[in-house]
C-alpha cells in the first residue's frame, strides 16, 4: 500500500484430507499482491492472486527423483560397458535417447533455477516488509501495543505507548500488562477480552485513563482502537491496541464548553440580546431577547430591511444606518460597532433605548462577510439620565439669576473700591470675580449638557479666521495663567464655517486643562494647520500625562482621572465631554495622545470653509 509496487509472497504448503481418496494430501500455493492506483496516484486497494502450484512443485520433485535414478543408471552402464559392446547399435540408439533426456533435464534445471530465484526474491521482499513494519511500529507517534493470550503478555510495543503510561519499552516487553498497571485492569481488561473472544474491532473516543508510576499520577484522554491479532490460520491469539493521546483536545473542548456556559449565564443575567448577520447569504438571526427589544414575539425569519431598519426610531434611523455602513468599511472602523439608539416595538409600539456592540469580519479582500454582536436594554438608565439632566437644567437656570446678580454687585463694588483707593477691597473683589466666573462657567457647562441631551443646542454658523480665534483665546489664558509659557506655532490664515463662540469654548477648555494639569513654569504650545479639506488644531502641554488605558475615556461624561496628583484638582468631568459634543456636531473629530510624566496633546479637526458643513 505504501510503495505501490507488487509483492509476491513465498510458496507455502499445507496438508488437507481428501474424502475421495480417504488420504491426507499435500498442496502448494503461491500469492501475489498487485497494487491498484486511485486518485492522485495513491494506492487505492490491492488485488491478491492465489495460484495452486502443486503440480509444478510435484513435477520438480519428480524431476529430482528422476535425476537420482539417472545417476544410478549411469553407474550401472559403466559397470556393464564391456558386456554391452556387442550391442553398439542398440547402445547408440540408447545414447541418442539419453541426449534427448539430457536436453530435457537441462531445460528442467533452468526452470528450477528460475523458480529458486523467484523464491529468494520473495523471501527478500518479505524480510524488507517485516523490517518496514517494525520501523513503522517503533517510530509511530501513536501508541501501539500487541497483547497475546488471555494473560495479555506484551509481544510488541513502541515508545509512544510507553510514554503514555510512564514506562520504557524494555519494562513492558515480555511482561503481562496489568501486572505493570493494575490500576487500569478493571477499566480495560473486559474490553480487550471481548475483542479477543469476539474478533470484532472496537473504536472508543475520548476515553479517560489513569495510571501511577513511582507515586506520580498520570492521567488523560485517549482515542482507542482494539483490533484482533490473527495468525496465518485465522485464529485469534491476541489484541492490537492503538492509542492516540487527545488530552489537550478534550481539555480544550471542556474549557470551551465551560466558557460557552459562562457566556450563556452572563448573557441571561445581563438580559443581552444577540444578532448574527451573514452578509454573503443575506440572512439575519435574532435570539428571543433581541426580538423582544424590537417588540417582536414571533419566531419567523427576520430581515435587515423589514425588521431592523423599520424597528429603529425615525429620529435615530439615518444616524444608525450611517454608522453600520461605516462598520462594513474596514479602513474606516475596522469592523467595530458601538452605538445607542431607540427602537419602536413592531407589535407593542413601545419605545426602548438600547446599546448595541458588535464586530464585522472581513475576508482577505477586506470584504465583510459576517456581522455579530449583542444588544442591551438601557431604557431605565436613559430615563434616569433624562430625569437627571432635566434636574440639572432646572437647577442651572435657577442659579443663573443669583450668579448674574452677584456678578453685577461685584462690578459695582469694584468701581467703588477703585474710587476709594481701597487696595484690600480691590484684591478681594478680583478673587470674588474669579470665583463668580468659575461658577458661571460651571453652570453654563451643565446647561449645555442639558441642551445637548435634549437636542436643543443651536449652532450659530459663520465664516471666521480660526487662527485669529486661537490668538484671542491664548491671550485671555495668559492673563489668568501668568506662571505658564503659552506659545502658538506660526499658522497661516485659515477660514472655517463654525460657531465661533462654541469653538472658542473648546479652545478655552483645552488650554485651561493644560494649565490645570501642568506644573508651573511649563510650556503650553498651540498649533493650527490645514490638511486637505480639514483644519487640525492641537494643544500640547508638559504635564503629568495620562495612562494609555485612560486616554479613551477622557471624553466621557463625568469621567475624571483619579490619581494622587488629581485628587486636589477641582472639576466635574464635563469639560472634555462638552468639547467632544461641540466638535462632533461640527462634523469634526477630537482625540488625545498622552504619556505618563511627559505630557498630553489634544487634537481636534474642523471642516475647511470649502467643505460644506451642512452636507
Amino acid at each position: 500500500m505504501q510503495t505501490g509496487k507488487p509483492d509476491e509472497l513465498p510458496v507455502f504448503k499445507y496438508e488437507i484430507f481428501v474424502p475421495e481418496s480417504g488420504q491426507w494430501e499435500t498442496y502448494y500455493w503461491s500469492n501475489l499482491n498487485q497494487p491498484v492506483a486511485g486518485e492522485q496516484g495513491l494506492t487505492a486497494y490491492l488485488i491478491n492472486t492465489t495460484a495452486n502450484v502443486t503440480e509444478r512443485i510435484k513435477q520438480i520433485e519428480a524431476l529430482d527423483n528422476s535425476l537420482e535414478r539417472e545417476h544410478d543408471l549411469n553407474n550401472e552402464l559403466a559397470a556393464i560397458n564391456e558386456e554391452l559392446r556387442s550391442l553398439n547399435e542398440e547402445l547408440a540408439t540408447s545414447n541418442e535417447e539419453m541426449m534427448a533426456s539430457n536436453e530435457e533435464l537441462a531445460e528442467t534445471n533452468l526452470a528450477l533455477n528460475e523458480t529458486q530465484s523467484t523464491l529468494q526474491t520473495t523471501v527478500s521482499l518479505l524480510e524488507l516488509s517485516q523490517s518496514r513494519f517494525q520501523t513503522l511500529v517503533k517510530e509511530a507517534t501513536i501508541g501501539i501495543i500487541v497483547l497475546m493470550g488471555k494473560e495479555m503478555k506484551v509481544e510488541i510495543v513502541n515508545k509512544s505507548y510507553g510514554r503514555l503510561i510512564g514506562r520504557t519499552v524494555e519494562e513492558l516487553l515480555g511482561n503481562t500488562l496489568f501486572t505493570i498497571i493494575p490500576e487500569s485492569e478493571a477499566s480495560f481488561r473486559p474490553v480487550i477480552d471481548n475483542v479477543r473472544l469476539t474478533g470484532e474491532t472496537l473504536y472508543l473516543y475520548d476515553t479517560p485513563y489513569l495510571v501511577y508510576h513511582n507515586g506520580e499520577k498520570i492521567e488523560g484522554f485517549l482515542n482507542l482502537v482494539y483490533q484482533p491479532y490473527l495468525e496465518d490460520d485465522q485464529s485469534i491469539t491476541g489484541v492490537i491496541v492503538l492509542c492516540q493521546d487527545v488530552t489537550e483536545q478534550v481539555t480544550a473542548r471542556k474549557d470551551l464548553d465551560r466558557a460557552y456556559e459562562q457566556v450563556r449565564l452572563s448573557k441571561e443575567a445581563a438580559q443581552l440580546g444577540t444578532f448574527d448577520m451573514d452578509l454573503e447569504k443575506g440572512t439575519l438571526e435574532w435570539d428571543p431577547r433581541c426580538r423582544e427589544l424590537f417588540g417582536i414575539s414571533h419566531t419567523d425569519e427576520v430581515t435587515y430591511d423589514k425588521d431592523f431598519i423599520t424597528g429603529l426610531h425615525p429620529e435615530d434611523r439615518e444616524r444608525v444606518i450611517s454608522i453600520i455602513n461605516n462598520v462594513f468599511v474596514k479602513a474606516v472602523s475596522n469592523g467595530a460597532y458601538d452605538v445607542e439608539y431607540r427602537t419602536l416595538g413592531a407589535e407593542d409600539q413601545q419605545l426602548r433605548w438600547v446599546r448595541a456592540k458588535g464586530q464585522a469580519y472581513f475576508d482577505e479582500q477586506d470584504k465583510p462577510y459576517r456581522f455579530i454582536g449583542s444588544v442591551l436594554d438601557i431604557t431605565e438608565q436613559k430615563q434616569d439620565e433624562l430625569r437627571k439632566n432635566d434636574f440639572i437644567g432646572m437647577v442651572s437656570h435657577e442659579l443663573k439669576t443669583p450668579i448674574t446678580s452677584l456678578n453685577a454687585y461685584v462690578q459695582v463694588l469694584q468701581g467703588r473700591a477703585v474710587k476709594a483707593d481701597d487696595d484690600f477691597a480691590i484684591g478681594a473683589l478680583v478673587k470674588i470675580k474669579s470665583q463668580v466666573n468659575k461658577m458661571t462657567s460651571l453652570v453654563n457647562g451643565f446647561l449645555n449638557i442639558s441642551r445637548f441631551d435634549s437636542g436643543k443646542i443651536h449652532l450659530d454658523l459663520q465664516s471666521f479666521n480660526l487662527d485669529e480665534l486661537l490668538a484671542e483665546v491664548m491671550e485671555e489664558t495668559k492673563l489668568i495663567a501668568p506662571s505658564y509659557t503659552i506659545v502658538m506655532q506660526p499658522c497661516q490664515p485659515v477660514s472655517v464655517n463654525a460657531d465661533r463662540d462654541k469653538i472658542g469654548q473648546v479652545l478655552s477648555n483645552l488650554l485651561s486643562n493644560a494649565v490645570k494639569y501642568s506644573p508651573k513654569g511649563k510650556t503650553i504650545t498651540l498649533c493650527c494647520e490645514q490638511m486637505g479639506d480639514i483644519v487640525q488644531v492641537s494643544v500640547q502641554d508638559e504635564g503629568m500625562g495620562v495612562k494609555p488605558e485612560s486616554v479613551g475615556n477622557l471624553f466621557e461624561r463625568y469621567y475624571r482621572v483619579e490619581t494622587k496628583h488629581t485628587q486636589h484638582i477641582s472639576g466635574f468631568g464635563i469639560g472634555l465631554y462638552l468639547c467632544a459634543e461641540i466638535i462632533e456636531r461640527h462634523k469634526g473629530k477630537i482625540w488625545a495622545e498622552s504619556e505618563i510624566g511627559k505630557g498630553s496633546t489634544f487634537y481636534f479637526t474642523l471642516p475647511h470653509t470649502s467643505t460644506a458643513l451642512n452636507q
